[in-house]
């Protein structure tokens, strides 16, 4: 098979985009011709194996002709779906429901609007993914089980309980549905409580002001590669997981947990209950409810002080780990693409003599049939022109001479874009709002035409809505430090101080030495 797969980011290390890009290889592994497209450059966590490509957007003209084209996040879907003839089926590979994310809530209409989108398969890593795509939009998903990578993953030698105790914590602390402060404040119960314990921390984002004020020792480990996570783990006796409701697909951390052979503490959330139905009982872990703090420092002193419950745990979670093997994962994912790519409909060949040139294009009030060409070349010459007024300084003119290539374009994106861009500079705010909104109207959305929207909104003083755009901004590409920063300034302008405070101190959480977003913190009014 010709296979895609299409991901936003691969140079920032999630669960999600590391099990993509493994799947990648191991389809190429398996004799399959893999193309991965990205906005952003390779990973430099890992090693890709089949072919990698950074693309502006994935406009069809971007992607190869496949058998499959694999969307792996919600904002890859519309591509995915309307990459037309020769760029193979559709498929979404659904590690997670994007759209009860609380960072995503003004973006919920559109994510509904991309899972609705006909002629797409879509394949679920969990039970509970696969119930709500039945529930919610009707789809019947094909069910893959996940995947361990059980070379990095394997159990040490079984290790009596520390003192102090060592905690596993993993994951970003700014994902609100991850909630990691609970298993903060479960630790600084059972540290109160007398439990001697060290908090091992990984994360692939800068440590939050509230994670470094803790009165017991805190271990960090950041952006730690995929290939050195199973030595993490072994160095542990006990991982808490503490996701607090459906947003969380599968939370590969925990089970990678139970491979390893470290007893887990976990929520009492969709994602964690499913393995119950794979092994026949929910004896692999301690079950805590979500967002209850004391009950998880109760399992942790309960575990961390009886060495029969910590066997029993270890025992039943590597039962269950072993479920999760590459092979059994591979094979079925494997097989689901081939029915997937089986449902490409058939190019019925032309009849005999059939064959013909297309009809020439015909210029309305022309006396005569003009070749393509010419309005090929006319395009050209506007574009040129365009270029060259961007370059004098006159960005109306240029915005003009671009708007007018476009017309002969048929719609083409990109140049609309470029549209966009010279009204903004030119100061044609509302006409840059309309190309940047007819744009999203067709189904085209992404991080930079949200920025330009931004930039247009305030411009106009709209500072409510510019906010929103560059939140879908953040949603849609990179967390950077400038886009923190840039949605703090007009959060201020808007009144909303806390928020832009908020987005100020991410920003510096991220790049701790930025000078505008430095400056601006300073600037604000007193709490």
């Amino acid at each position: 098979m010709r296979i895609t797969w299409l991901l936003e980011n691969t140079e920032q290390i999630w669960g999600g985009v590391k099990v993509a890009l493994e799947d990648a290889n191991r389809l190429q592994r398996r004799g399959h011709q893999v193309t991965v497209l990205s906005r952003s450059g390779p990973p430099r966590w890992m090693r890709i194996e089949c072919a990698f490509r950074q693309v502006q957007d994935f406009r069809s003209e971007h992607l190869p002709d496949a058998d499959v084209t694999i969307a792996t996040f919600w904002t890859t879907l519309p591509w995915a779906a309307s990459a037309g003839a020769g760029k193979g089926v559709p498929v979404h590979f659904c590690q997670g429901y994007e759209g009860d994310a609380p960072e995503h809530g003004a973006l919920r209409e559109r994510i509904e609007a991309a899972y609705r989108l006909p002629g797409v398969q879509h394949v679920t890593i969990a039970p509970h993914l696969t119930r709500l795509l039945q529930q919610r939009f009707g789809i019947t998903a094909h069910e893959v089980p996940y995947v361990v990578d059980h070379d990095v993953h394997r159990p040490g030698a079984e290790r009596p309980a520390g003192s102090p105790l060592r905690v596993g914590l993993v994951g970003p602390y700014q994902i609100a549905w991850k909630d990691l402060a609970t298993g903060f404040a479960a630790c600084r119960l059972a540290h109160a409580a007398g439990q001697k314990l060290v908090l091992v921390r990984a994360t692939n984002t800068a440590p939050a002001a509230a994670e470094r004020d803790t009165p017991f020792a805190v271990e960090w480990h950041h952006q730690v590669p995929p290939a050195r996570m199973g030595e993490f783990y072994r160095s542990l006796d006990l991982f808490l997981g503490t996701s607090n409701g459906a947003d969380e697909g599968f939370f590969l951390p925990a089970v990678e947990a139970m491979a390893n052979g470290v007893p887990t503490i976990l929520t009492d959330v969709p994602c964690f209950r499913d393995h119950a139905a794979a092994v026949g009982d929910a004896n692999y872990a301690l079950f805590v409810p979500p967002g209850d703090p004391a009950a998880m420092a109760e399992a942790l002193v309960v575990a961390g002080g009886m060495p029969d419950v910590r066997g029993t745990l270890r025992e039943r979670g590597l039962a269950l780990a072993a479920l999760y093997h590459p092979d059994r994962h591979i094979g079925a994912l494997e097989t689901v693409l081939q029915r997937c790519a089986a449902l490409a409909p058939a190019t019925a060949p032309a009849a005999a003599g059939a064959a013909r040139e297309p009809a020439p294009l015909r210029l309305v009030g022309g006396d005569r049939d003009e070749p393509p060409a010419l309005l090929t070349d006319l395009r050209a010459q506007l574009c040129a022109a365009g270029e060259r007024l961007l370059r004098d300084g006159q960005p109306g003119p240029a915005a003009d001479a671009l708007a007018a290539a476009a017309c002969l374009s048929h719609g083409d994106p990109l140049l609309e874009r470029e549209v966009a861009a010279a009204r903004l500079q030119a100061g044609d705010h509302t006409g840059a709002l309309r190309t940047c909104d007819d744009l999203v109207a067709r189904g085209i959305d992404d991080e930079a035409l949200q920025v330009q929207r931004g930039h247009a909104l305030h411009a106009m003083g709209r500072m409510a809505e510019a906010a929103q755009a560059f939140r879908a901004a953040l949603a849609l590409g990179a967390r950077t430090a400038d886009a923190y920063n840039r949605l703090g300034v007009v959060l201020f302008q808007a009144g909303d101080v806390v928020g832009a405070r908020r987005s100020f101190e991410r920003a510096l959480m991220l790049e701790p030495q930025h000078g505008d977003a430095l400056a601006n913190l300073a600037a604000l009014p007193a709490a």
